[in-house]
Protein backbone atom coordinates (compact mmCIF):
# COMPACT_ATOMS: atom_id res chain seq x y z
CA UNK A 1 0.00 0.00 0.00
CA UNK A 2 1.89 3.05 -0.95
CA UNK A 3 1.56 6.58 1.26
CA UNK A 4 -0.68 8.19 -1.43
CA UNK A 5 -3.08 5.37 -1.65
CA UNK A 6 -3.21 5.60 2.34
CA UNK A 7 -3.47 9.32 3.18
CA UNK A 8 -6.81 8.72 0.35
CA UNK A 9 -7.97 5.51 2.28
CA UNK A 10 -8.22 7.33 6.07
CA UNK A 11 -10.24 10.22 7.09
CA UNK A 12 -7.31 11.70 9.01
CA UNK A 13 -9.42 14.39 10.25
CA UNK A 14 -11.12 11.46 12.60
CA UNK A 15 -7.27 10.04 13.45
CA UNK A 16 -6.51 13.74 14.69
CA UNK A 17 -9.99 14.41 16.65
CA UNK A 18 -9.90 11.71 18.91
CA UNK A 19 -5.55 11.46 19.17
CA UNK A 20 -6.59 15.28 20.59
CA UNK A 21 -9.52 14.14 22.94
CA UNK A 22 -6.69 11.70 24.73
CA UNK A 23 -4.37 14.08 24.84
CA UNK A 24 -6.86 16.36 26.49
CA UNK A 25 -8.19 13.69 28.90
CA UNK A 26 -4.18 13.72 29.50
CA UNK A 27 -4.27 16.88 30.82
CA UNK A 28 -6.84 16.86 32.38
CA UNK A 29 -6.27 14.25 34.88
CA UNK A 30 -3.01 15.93 35.69
CA UNK A 31 -5.19 17.96 37.71
CA UNK A 32 -7.80 15.46 38.46
CA UNK A 33 -6.65 12.18 39.44
CA UNK A 34 -5.62 11.35 42.75
CA UNK A 35 -2.09 11.18 41.94
CA UNK A 36 0.77 11.32 38.88
CA UNK A 37 0.10 7.32 38.49
CA UNK A 38 -3.18 7.42 37.31
CA UNK A 39 -1.81 9.60 34.51
CA UNK A 40 0.75 7.25 33.92
CA UNK A 41 -1.41 4.67 33.83
CA UNK A 42 -3.63 5.99 31.43
CA UNK A 43 -0.51 7.47 29.11
CA UNK A 44 0.09 3.45 28.75
CA UNK A 45 -3.58 2.70 27.62
CA UNK A 46 -3.46 5.98 25.27
CA UNK A 47 -0.55 3.79 23.81
CA UNK A 48 -2.03 0.19 23.82
CA UNK A 49 -5.24 1.80 22.46
CA UNK A 50 -3.95 3.69 19.35
CA UNK A 51 -1.57 0.57 18.80
CA UNK A 52 -4.65 -1.46 19.06
CA UNK A 53 -6.51 0.53 16.75
CA UNK A 54 -3.72 0.45 14.05
CA UNK A 55 -3.31 -3.43 14.50
CA UNK A 56 -6.61 -3.34 13.27
CA UNK A 57 -6.26 -1.60 10.14
CA UNK A 58 -4.19 -5.19 8.96
CA UNK A 59 -7.55 -7.20 8.42
CA UNK A 60 -9.69 -6.44 5.64
CA UNK A 61 -13.35 -5.90 6.18
CA UNK A 62 -14.31 -9.27 5.07
CA UNK A 63 -12.30 -11.16 7.81
CA UNK A 64 -13.68 -8.58 10.64
CA UNK A 65 -17.29 -9.66 9.42
CA UNK A 66 -16.32 -13.34 9.43
CA UNK A 67 -15.17 -13.19 12.84
CA UNK A 68 -18.30 -11.23 13.77
CA UNK A 69 -20.28 -14.24 15.45
CA UNK A 70 -16.95 -15.65 17.34
CA UNK A 71 -16.13 -11.89 18.80
CA UNK A 72 -19.68 -11.96 19.99
CA UNK A 73 -19.90 -15.44 21.44
CA UNK A 74 -16.44 -14.43 23.07
CA UNK A 75 -17.97 -11.51 24.45
CA UNK A 76 -21.17 -13.34 25.91
CA UNK A 77 -18.74 -16.06 27.36
CA UNK A 78 -17.27 -12.89 29.32
CA UNK A 79 -20.10 -11.34 30.59
CA UNK A 80 -21.10 -14.79 32.07
CA UNK A 81 -17.76 -15.59 33.09
CA UNK A 82 -17.37 -12.21 35.11
CA UNK A 83 -20.40 -12.88 37.20
CA UNK A 84 -18.57 -16.24 38.48
CA UNK A 85 -15.22 -15.33 39.26
CA UNK A 86 -14.83 -11.17 38.55
CA UNK A 87 -14.02 -8.75 40.82
CA UNK A 88 -16.87 -6.79 42.94
CA UNK A 89 -16.31 -2.49 42.53
CA UNK A 90 -18.78 -0.29 43.85
CA UNK A 91 -21.33 -2.92 43.90
CA UNK A 92 -20.99 -4.62 40.67
CA UNK A 93 -19.15 -7.78 39.89
CA UNK A 94 -17.92 -6.18 36.24
CA UNK A 95 -14.12 -6.70 36.21
CA UNK A 96 -11.64 -9.32 35.96
CA UNK A 97 -8.48 -8.65 37.61
CA UNK A 98 -5.02 -10.35 36.54
CA UNK A 99 -2.72 -8.55 38.86
CA UNK A 100 -2.12 -5.22 38.43
CA UNK A 101 -4.38 -5.43 35.88
CA UNK A 102 -8.35 -4.48 35.46
CA UNK A 103 -10.79 -5.54 32.40
CA UNK A 104 -14.21 -4.91 31.61
CA UNK A 105 -15.75 -7.68 29.47
CA UNK A 106 -18.61 -5.05 29.35
CA UNK A 107 -16.83 -2.98 27.28
CA UNK A 108 -15.63 -5.20 24.66
CA UNK A 109 -19.20 -6.53 24.52
CA UNK A 110 -19.84 -2.72 23.21
CA UNK A 111 -17.93 -3.51 20.60
CA UNK A 112 -18.36 -7.06 19.49
CA UNK A 113 -21.87 -6.49 19.58
CA UNK A 114 -21.59 -3.63 16.51
CA UNK A 115 -20.44 -5.84 13.90
CA UNK A 116 -21.93 -8.94 14.07
CA UNK A 117 -25.84 -6.47 14.98
CA UNK A 118 -24.71 -4.84 11.65
CA UNK A 119 -24.46 -8.00 9.52
CA UNK A 120 -28.12 -9.20 11.15
CA UNK A 121 -29.86 -5.82 10.48
CA UNK A 122 -28.56 -5.66 6.85
CA UNK A 123 -30.65 -8.84 6.31
CA UNK A 124 -33.81 -8.31 7.75
CA UNK A 125 -36.17 -5.28 6.86
CA UNK A 126 -37.97 -3.79 9.79
CA UNK A 127 -41.56 -3.05 8.13
CA UNK A 128 -42.62 -5.60 10.18
CA UNK A 129 -42.65 -6.54 13.18
CA UNK A 130 -41.05 -10.16 13.20
CA UNK A 131 -38.46 -8.58 11.97
CA UNK A 132 -37.09 -7.53 14.79
CA UNK A 133 -37.04 -11.27 16.17
CA UNK A 134 -33.74 -12.08 15.38
CA UNK A 135 -31.92 -9.07 15.98
CA UNK A 136 -33.49 -8.87 19.36
CA UNK A 137 -31.86 -11.56 20.07
CA UNK A 138 -28.37 -10.64 19.35
CA UNK A 139 -28.85 -7.32 20.95
CA UNK A 140 -30.60 -8.58 24.24
CA UNK A 141 -28.37 -11.28 25.50
CA UNK A 142 -25.02 -8.72 26.32
CA UNK A 143 -27.69 -6.17 27.76
CA UNK A 144 -28.96 -8.48 30.02
CA UNK A 145 -25.80 -10.11 31.03
CA UNK A 146 -24.67 -6.73 32.06
CA UNK A 147 -28.22 -5.97 33.53
CA UNK A 148 -27.14 -8.85 35.97
CA UNK A 149 -23.62 -7.51 37.15
CA UNK A 150 -25.32 -5.31 37.83
CA UNK A 151 -23.90 -2.34 35.71
CA UNK A 152 -27.12 0.01 34.72
CA UNK A 153 -25.02 2.05 32.84
CA UNK A 154 -23.37 -0.48 30.63
CA UNK A 155 -26.36 -1.59 29.72
CA UNK A 156 -28.00 1.97 29.07
CA UNK A 157 -24.98 2.39 26.55
CA UNK A 158 -24.99 -0.97 24.59
CA UNK A 159 -29.36 -0.47 24.49
CA UNK A 160 -28.71 2.70 22.88
CA UNK A 161 -26.19 1.71 20.55
CA UNK A 162 -28.73 -1.15 19.40
CA UNK A 163 -31.22 1.74 18.98
CA UNK A 164 -29.21 3.95 17.25
CA UNK A 165 -28.65 1.42 14.36
CA UNK A 166 -32.16 -0.37 14.59
CA UNK A 167 -32.95 3.69 13.89
CA UNK A 168 -29.99 3.45 11.15
CA UNK A 169 -31.79 0.79 9.78
CA UNK A 170 -34.83 2.28 9.07
CA UNK A 171 -37.67 2.25 11.60
CA UNK A 172 -41.53 2.80 10.63
CA UNK A 173 -43.17 5.67 12.78
CA UNK A 174 -45.80 3.90 13.67
CA UNK A 175 -43.36 1.61 15.54
CA UNK A 176 -41.53 4.47 17.06
CA UNK A 177 -45.22 5.48 18.23
CA UNK A 178 -45.66 2.03 19.46
CA UNK A 179 -42.37 1.78 21.24
CA UNK A 180 -42.75 5.08 23.17
CA UNK A 181 -46.56 3.66 24.31
CA UNK A 182 -44.45 0.49 25.72
CA UNK A 183 -42.16 2.79 27.68
CA UNK A 184 -44.46 4.71 28.95
CA UNK A 185 -46.03 1.28 30.14
CA UNK A 186 -43.49 -0.78 30.97
CA UNK A 187 -41.44 1.86 33.28
CA UNK A 188 -43.87 2.29 36.15
CA UNK A 189 -45.06 -1.22 35.86
CA UNK A 190 -42.31 -3.75 35.21
CA UNK A 191 -39.01 -1.73 35.75
CA UNK A 192 -39.71 0.74 38.64
CA UNK A 193 -40.92 -2.05 40.95
CA UNK A 194 -37.73 -3.90 40.32
CA UNK A 195 -35.18 -0.85 40.37
CA UNK A 196 -32.57 -1.10 44.21
CA UNK A 197 -33.63 1.66 46.11
CA UNK A 198 -30.25 3.55 45.40
CA UNK A 199 -31.34 3.22 41.99
CA UNK A 200 -34.32 4.91 42.25
CA UNK A 201 -32.50 7.05 44.79
CA UNK A 202 -30.51 8.33 42.24
CA UNK A 203 -33.79 9.07 39.78
CA UNK A 204 -35.39 11.08 42.24
CA UNK A 205 -32.46 12.87 42.80
CA UNK A 206 -32.63 14.44 38.97
CA UNK A 207 -36.35 15.63 39.67
CA UNK A 208 -35.04 17.28 42.94
CA UNK A 209 -30.98 17.48 43.71
CA UNK A 210 -32.05 19.25 47.15
CA UNK A 211 -34.22 16.90 48.87
CA UNK A 212 -31.00 14.99 50.19
CA UNK A 213 -28.30 17.06 49.77
CA UNK A 214 -25.67 15.58 52.17
CA UNK A 215 -26.93 11.89 51.12
CA UNK A 216 -27.75 10.95 47.52
CA UNK A 217 -27.65 15.03 45.92
CA UNK A 218 -24.54 15.29 47.46
CA UNK A 219 -21.98 14.86 44.63
CA UNK A 220 -24.53 16.30 42.14
CA UNK A 221 -24.94 18.95 44.13
CA UNK A 222 -21.23 19.72 44.64
CA UNK A 223 -20.70 19.54 40.63
CA UNK A 224 -23.14 21.90 40.10
CA UNK A 225 -21.58 24.19 42.60
CA UNK A 226 -18.04 23.62 40.70
CA UNK A 227 -19.56 24.04 37.22
CA UNK A 228 -21.48 27.43 38.09
CA UNK A 229 -17.95 28.33 39.85
CA UNK A 230 -15.96 28.24 36.97
CA UNK A 231 -17.68 31.51 35.18
CA UNK A 232 -16.42 31.97 31.77
CA UNK A 233 -12.21 31.24 31.82
CA UNK A 234 -12.16 29.19 34.89
CA UNK A 235 -10.58 29.57 38.25
CA UNK A 236 -7.32 28.16 36.44
CA UNK A 237 -5.52 24.62 36.05
CA UNK A 238 -5.38 22.62 39.57
CA UNK A 239 -6.97 25.64 41.09
CA UNK A 240 -10.84 24.07 41.33
CA UNK A 241 -11.83 24.18 44.57
CA UNK A 242 -14.48 21.86 44.95
CA UNK A 243 -13.16 19.60 42.83
CA UNK A 244 -9.57 19.45 44.38
CA UNK A 245 -10.91 19.63 47.99
CA UNK A 246 -12.57 16.57 47.06
CA UNK A 247 -16.18 17.84 47.46
CA UNK A 248 -16.89 16.15 43.75
CA UNK A 249 -16.18 12.39 43.98
CA UNK A 250 -15.08 10.28 40.92
CA UNK A 251 -13.64 13.32 39.70
CA UNK A 252 -11.09 11.72 37.47
CA UNK A 253 -13.64 8.94 36.02
CA UNK A 254 -17.65 10.17 36.10
CA UNK A 255 -17.28 13.75 36.91
CA UNK A 256 -13.94 15.09 35.06
CA UNK A 257 -16.39 17.17 33.03
CA UNK A 258 -16.85 19.04 36.51
CA UNK A 259 -12.97 19.73 37.13
CA UNK A 260 -13.32 20.92 32.92
CA UNK A 261 -15.57 23.66 33.76
CA UNK A 262 -14.70 24.38 36.96
CA UNK A 263 -10.89 25.19 36.01
CA UNK A 264 -11.07 26.57 32.34
CA UNK A 265 -14.59 27.73 32.74
CA UNK A 266 -17.37 28.21 30.03
CA UNK A 267 -14.66 28.72 27.07
CA UNK A 268 -12.88 25.18 27.80
CA UNK A 269 -16.18 22.94 28.40
CA UNK A 270 -17.76 24.50 25.13
CA UNK A 271 -14.26 23.64 23.83
CA UNK A 272 -13.98 20.13 24.33
CA UNK A 273 -18.32 19.98 23.20
CA UNK A 274 -17.23 21.56 20.41
CA UNK A 275 -14.71 18.88 19.46
CA UNK A 276 -17.06 15.89 20.11
CA UNK A 277 -19.42 17.82 17.93
CA UNK A 278 -16.46 17.82 15.27
CA UNK A 279 -16.37 14.03 15.80
CA UNK A 280 -20.50 13.05 15.35
CA UNK A 281 -19.95 15.45 12.58
CA UNK A 282 -17.10 12.86 11.11
CA UNK A 283 -19.18 9.78 12.03
CA UNK A 284 -22.01 11.04 10.03
CA UNK A 285 -19.88 11.92 6.67
CA UNK A 286 -18.13 8.68 6.85
CA UNK A 287 -21.30 7.07 7.17
CA UNK A 288 -23.02 9.02 4.09
CA UNK A 289 -19.77 7.84 2.40
CA UNK A 290 -19.93 4.37 2.77
CA UNK A 291 -22.17 2.44 -0.01
CA UNK A 292 -23.30 -0.85 1.71
CA UNK A 293 -25.81 -0.77 4.52
CA UNK A 294 -23.96 -3.04 7.11
CA UNK A 295 -20.48 -0.32 7.09
CA UNK A 296 -23.29 2.27 7.66
CA UNK A 297 -25.10 0.89 10.44
CA UNK A 298 -21.83 -0.34 11.93
CA UNK A 299 -20.63 3.20 12.18
CA UNK A 300 -23.78 4.20 13.64
CA UNK A 301 -23.17 2.23 16.38
CA UNK A 302 -20.08 3.43 17.37
CA UNK A 303 -21.91 7.54 16.48
CA UNK A 304 -24.91 6.01 19.32
CA UNK A 305 -22.33 4.94 21.01
CA UNK A 306 -20.05 7.52 22.13
CA UNK A 307 -22.85 10.23 21.30
CA UNK A 308 -25.23 8.59 24.28
CA UNK A 309 -22.04 8.27 26.75
CA UNK A 310 -21.09 12.07 26.05
CA UNK A 311 -25.14 12.89 26.52
CA UNK A 312 -25.53 11.25 29.93
CA UNK A 313 -22.05 12.07 31.57
CA UNK A 314 -22.54 16.12 30.91
CA UNK A 315 -25.99 15.69 31.68
CA UNK A 316 -25.58 13.25 35.18
CA UNK A 317 -22.39 16.55 36.05
CA UNK A 318 -25.16 18.96 35.25
CA UNK A 319 -27.84 17.25 37.01
CA UNK A 320 -30.57 16.73 34.14
CA UNK A 321 -29.40 12.92 34.61
CA UNK A 322 -29.03 10.18 36.62
CA UNK A 323 -25.99 9.18 38.06
CA UNK A 324 -25.00 5.88 36.02
CA UNK A 325 -21.31 5.15 35.99
CA UNK A 326 -20.86 6.47 32.19
CA UNK A 327 -17.60 7.27 32.03
CA UNK A 328 -16.71 10.83 29.32
CA UNK A 329 -15.52 8.86 26.45
CA UNK A 330 -11.75 9.07 25.66
CA UNK A 331 -11.20 12.04 28.61
CA UNK A 332 -12.15 10.30 31.63
CA UNK A 333 -9.62 7.28 33.34
CA UNK A 334 -10.24 4.27 32.19
CA UNK A 335 -7.88 1.86 30.62
CA UNK A 336 -10.86 -0.88 28.79
CA UNK A 337 -13.03 1.67 27.79
CA UNK A 338 -10.22 3.58 26.44
CA UNK A 339 -8.68 0.77 24.51
CA UNK A 340 -11.87 -0.26 23.43
CA UNK A 341 -13.08 3.19 21.78
CA UNK A 342 -9.82 3.30 20.05
CA UNK A 343 -10.84 -0.37 18.57
CA UNK A 344 -14.33 1.58 17.69
CA UNK A 345 -12.41 4.44 15.56
CA UNK A 346 -10.33 1.98 14.11
CA UNK A 347 -13.29 -0.25 13.24
CA UNK A 348 -14.59 3.30 11.43
CA UNK A 349 -11.47 3.98 9.90
CA UNK A 350 -11.38 0.08 8.04
CA UNK A 351 -14.73 0.19 6.96
CA UNK A 352 -13.99 3.70 5.46
CA UNK A 353 -10.65 2.16 4.00
CA UNK A 354 -12.42 -0.88 2.69
CA UNK A 355 -15.71 0.89 1.49
CA UNK A 356 -15.45 -0.22 -1.73
CA UNK A 357 -15.21 -3.97 -1.00
CA UNK A 358 -18.60 -6.40 -1.13
CA UNK A 359 -19.21 -8.85 1.80
CA UNK A 360 -21.34 -11.48 0.63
Amino acid sequence: MTLGRIRADYDWGLWTLVLVLSAFGLFVLGSAAPSPAFVFRQGLWLLAGVAAALTLQLLPKAALYRAAFWLYLLSLLLLAGVLVAGREVNGARAWFELGPLRFQPSEFAKLALIPMLARVLERRSLDRLSGYAVPLLVALPPIALTLVEPDLGGAAVMAALAAGMFFARGLPWRHLLFAGLAALLLVPTAVWPHLRPHQKERILTVLNPTRDPLGSGFQVLQSMIAIGSGGVLGKGYGQGTQTQLGFVPFRHTDFIFSVVAEEMGLVGALGLLLAYAALFWRFLALALDLPFLADRLAVAGVFAWIGFQVLINVGVTLGVAPVTGITLPFVSYGGTSLVTLWLAVGLVQLLYRDRLQRVL
